[in-house]
């Protein structure tokens, strides 16, 4: 099986996200919170540690009060 992981993807996601969440003064636990996610999930992503999944981008980007799509302008 082939390894389609995509590393440079996954941390260029994880600084995008941490560049819009500080651009808006939010901290990565009221990120969480009006992401409904947990905490260290939004850490995980934005150090580029985990692959999210598409809902957990969407939920990342309701958060934000952005389009999905504006998560992956990097």
């Amino acid at each position: 099986m082939i390894n389609i992981r995509d590393e440079a993807a996954i941390k260029a996601f994880g600084l995008r996200v941490r560049q819009l969440r500080k651009d808006q003064g939010l901290s990565m636990e009221k990120l969480a919170e009006l992401s409904g996610i947990d905490y260290r999930q939004i850490s995980y992503v934005e150090l580029g540690d985990t692959n999210p999944t598409i809902s957990t981008a969407s939920a990342i980007a309701k958060g934000l009060n952005l389009h999905i799509k504006d998560l992956f302008d990097f």
